[in-house]
């Protein structure tokens, strides 16, 4: 963009906000002065910078003049945007600083013999009572504890022993991938919760599963079906989960972050 054609532009927008705000003082709905025109004056010299190459000023200059735009004609206090661009920012450093250090909690897979896979499944059966029969509330007796401030968490890999299970994770990634673990007859329950990351969970088709998921801020895609912005809940039971020999309660809460549930 040429300098004629972007003092024109500006003049033109100056132009077109000054008859909007002599309208809307007209009509009561805002003060018109002609401080308000001022946003236009720092947008236009930050425009000729980045023209001019200087990106990091013009930048820092198109920023407060956005700002003053929107303090001006839609009240918008730069304080809280300042405010609210900062923490955000942060935020998304630090989990992105997090991210790139690959930090993972190594979890040794589960010692299963050989031979028969359903003789733990009957020593199981024998050694603790049987799982009760419908309604929606559940027990975890003695859950196997995992804790994370900072780090990843994978059971992706080797077979494991899918056992009542509470997982925290301050910031960081879960992976459970329950088509390489050993599911005992009756019902586990696996709870996960965390404040920032990513929460991934990979279902065997065969597998029935009860799912509550939760995440304040970010997205929820279970099965292919997505939504996310804020406050966001999804619960998902499967039609014979009630009557399945083996069945999997999943309760997952997250406080910033992505929530996926996949079939493989």
């Amino acid at each position: 963009m040429n300098r004629s054609r972007t003092t024109r532009y500006f003049l033109g927008l100056i132009i077109i906000f000054t008859g909007i705000g002599i309208l809307f003082h007209t009509l009561g709905i805002m003060d018109f002065h002609p401080g308000k025109l001022f946003p236009f004056l720092v947008l236009y010299f930050a425009v000729r910078l980045l023209e001019r190459g200087r990106k990091i000023l013009g930048g820092i200059l198109f920023l407060f003049g956005s700002l003053f735009f929107l303090d001006a004609w839609l009240s918008i206090r730069i304080g809280d945007l300042i405010g609210f661009a900062l923490s955000f920012a942060i935020i998304y450093w630090g989990y992105q600083f997090i991210r790139s250090k690959k930090k993972e909690i190594e979890l040794p897979p589960a010692s299963i013999p050989h031979h028969s896979m359903d003789e733990q499944v009957e020593e199981k059966q024998e050694q603790q009572p049987s799982p009760r029969q419908g309604g929606p509330s559940y027990t975890m007796g003695s859950p196997e504890m995992k804790q994370s401030l900072i780090g990843n968490l994978f059971l992706t890999g080797n077979r494991w022993e899918l056992r009542d299970m509470n997982i925290w994770h301050g910031i960081g990634e879960v992976k459970l991938d329950l088509s390489r673990a050993l599911i005992h007859n009756g019902e586990s329950v696996v709870m996960i919760s965390g404040w920032i990351g990513d929460i991934d969970i990979y279902v065997p088709y065969d597998l029935d599963i009860s799912l509550i998921a939760n995440v304040n801020v970010g997205d929820i895609d279970v099965f292919g079906n997505k939504q996310g912005g804020l406050n966001r809940t999804v619960t998902l039971t499967t039609s014979n989960y009630q009557n399945a020999e083996k069945r999997v309660r999943i309760i997952v809460n997250l406080l910033i972050g992505d929530i996926d549930i996949t079939y493989v």
